[in-house]
């Protein structure tokens, strides 16, 4: 496929930017402002928080944000860059996708640049881009159907429930029929792919073959799938334990899977990029299922609140800082 035919219109862009604005516009008028409002009569809880909450909030935010650059270290096994580069670049692209509009890409483009400055070859700097940016969305999808099984098994089984269960189940299904070395799975699994393209809108169809075949390639190494289990995963959870601290120190303790289910909920809604890292939509998505969870209003926003400022915000001016120090070492 050439370059002028994966060029997107003009039109395309403005069409997108509008509809972008007018849903960010929504979201903040009809989800965070009224839950604002409930903060600012709260706000004096926020003085009364006990230090060991906060101190537990910060070591386990900090233990996430270093599984990541785990996780990018297995991905670049065999390469001479040291572990402590690669966390600072993973930092600098992290803080630039929450202030950059399309700070994915932008956030993509420094981190490759800054690992090969490290002494990375770009060979492997793309694969490890590319694997990231698949696996930790699938570890999150992996963590959010884990999600679901306590709420079938000890729980009313809901439909909603029961439907992510299932999707998920038969989503898990097909991607191990596809990474065994037996040509009748994997025929089988693709045949399963097919049927449930043929159902969707037909620009959706080549897209979800295009990301099956590249889910297929990352599963077949087994170090990456590891790397997916273990260290993306554990940087999904130790975040979501982040949110659920913050809600038990605003004296609203719940079990942890509603926890991670609003958790989930709000990250993979953050993945359609509407906004920076998601700003708003998250806020207004893990809100709204946690008082849909029977958490208190007040702190539900403001263990949302704080939460979002310790994992989006306070990685922003330590960003900074990575950054310099790595282009004075590369200078």
């Amino acid at each position: 496929m050439t370059t002028a035919t994966r060029r997107r219109p003009a039109w395309y862009h403005r069409v997108w930017s509008a509809v972008s604005l007018v849903v960010l516009v929504a979201i903040v008028e009809y989800v965070v402002l009224p839950k604002l409002s409930v903060a600012r009569q709260s706000l004096d809880r926020v003085s009364q928080l006990s230090p060991l909450w906060l101190i537990s909030a910060v070591v386990l935010e900090a233990a996430a944000l270093v599984c990541y650059s785990l996780f990018s270290r297995a991905l670049l096994s065999g390469s001479p860059v040291r572990f402590s580069w690669i966390l600072r670049s993973d930092l600098t692209g992290y803080g630039v996708s929450h202030v950059v509009p399309g700070g994915a890409a932008t956030a993509t483009a420094v981190r490759f640049r800054l690992l090969v400055s490290g002494g990375a070859k770009p060979a492997d700097v793309t694969a490890t881009v590319t694997a990231s940016a698949i696996g930790s969305p699938l570890a999150l999808v992996l963590v959010a159907w884990l999600s679901t099984i306590p709420g079938v098994v000890l729980r009313d089984a809901t439909p909603a429930y029961l439907t992510l269960f299932l999707v998920g189940l038969v989503a898990i299904a097909c991607g191990l029929l596809a990474v065994r070395e037996r040509s009748r799975l994997e025929r089988l699994a693709a045949r399963l792919l097919r049927a449930v393209a043929h159902r969707l809108p037909q620009r959706v169809g080549p897209w979800i073959a295009t990301v099956a075949l590249r889910l297929r390639d990352l599963l077949a190494d087994r170090e990456v799938r590891k790397a997916v289990l273990l260290w993306a995963t554990l940087n999904w959870v130790l975040d979501a334990a982040v949110l659920w601290v913050f809600v038990a120190a605003y004296d609203a303790p719940i079990n942890p899977v509603p926890v991670l289910l609003a958790y989930c909920a709000a990250n993979l809604a953050a993945v359609i990029p509407l906004t920076p890292g998601g700003i708003a939509v998250v806020e207004g998505i893990a809100i709204s299922s946690l008082l849909g969870f029977d958490v208190p209003g007040q702190a539900a926003v403001l263990a949302v609140l704080s939460w979002r400022l310790l994992q989006f915000w306070a990685p922003v001016p330590l960003a900074g800082l990575c950054y310099l120090s790595l282009r004075f070492k590369a200078r």
